[in-house]
């Protein structure tokens, strides 16, 4: 009798940085920049940074996203009980969670919680790419998120609550689109076939106080940005969208 393989485990890459494309403005709302700019030259501008928290299935393209002020930071165990509970692609907890080095060191607990409940945190390899590939494709993609958005609340909150609410809007409908536009026909199987597991829903559960350290980790990005340039605000007439945009960078856009 031949034995029945077992099923590969199922895994995440988890993620947390500042914000590379994405700020606050007390007049503009959620603000995107075309080139990243140093969070003290930002602020110069009346920007304050976010912090985007996210996950990815390993090896696939299916990718959900939140994000908070960079001075209310959300629990670790908070958030991926939000996506496990509420991104439908995810399918509930993964057998193993992939993290970097960083989250491992700013929070030490985690990997002693997640087991608790069936998850194996591992941290990746020094020489690891697929883990900070996810993370600059979330970076990437972030900016985005708040196309044809009329952006009336621009306070703090209705932005924040607004970019969060567009992050899992894009989240559903890639879900429910079946990721069309994937230029790979094996890609596709596997995704239709991870999209057909049954969901591994965790129990929701009452949580303490922030359970991680913030630390100049999360914005590392930032050592390898250029001395910064003028820049300007500038309203889309096409999408509402604002952007803080480079003299350079709007002279190319508009010749």
């Amino acid at each position: 009798m031949t034995q029945q393989a077992q099923p590969s485990p199922r895994e995440h890459y988890f993620y947390v940085a500042i914000a590379k494309f994405l700020f606050h403005h007390l007049g503009h709302g959620i603000v995107s920049v075309r080139d990243p700019i140093k969070i003290k030259d930002a602020e110069r501008y009346g920007l304050s940074p976010l912090i985007l928290y996210g996950l990815s299935v390993a090896g696939l393209p299916i990718r959900w996203m939140t994000f908070t002020p960079v001075d209310q930071p959300r629990p670790f165990w908070d958030v991926l009980l939000e996506a496990w509970r509420n991104a439908e692609g995810l399918r509930g907890r993964p057998d193993l969670l992939r993290i970097n080095r960083h989250l491992t060191t700013a929070s030490p607990e985690l990997a002693g919680e997640k087991a608790k409940i069936g998850v194996q945190v591992e941290v990746a390899d020094a020489k690891e790419k697929s883990l900070p590939a996810s993370l600059r494709s979330a970076q990437d993609s972030s900016r985005w998120l708040l196309r044809n958005h009329d952006g009336k609340d621009r306070s703090l909150t209705g932005s924040i609550q607004a970019l969060c609410r567009y992050a899992q809007y894009d989240h559903d409908f890639r879900v429910r689109d079946g990721h069309r536009g994937v230029n790979s026909r094996k890609v596709e199987n596997r995704i239709q076939q991870w999209l057909a597991l049954p969901a591994q829903v965790p129990v929701s559960t009452v949580t303490g106080g922030l359970d991680w350290e913030l630390g100049p980790w999360l914005s590392s990005w930032e050592t390898s940005l250029p001395p910064d340039q003028p820049r300007f605000f500038n309203l889309d007439g096409f999408d509402g969208s604002t952007w803080l945009l480079t003299v350079k960078r709007h002279q190319e856009l508009t010749h």
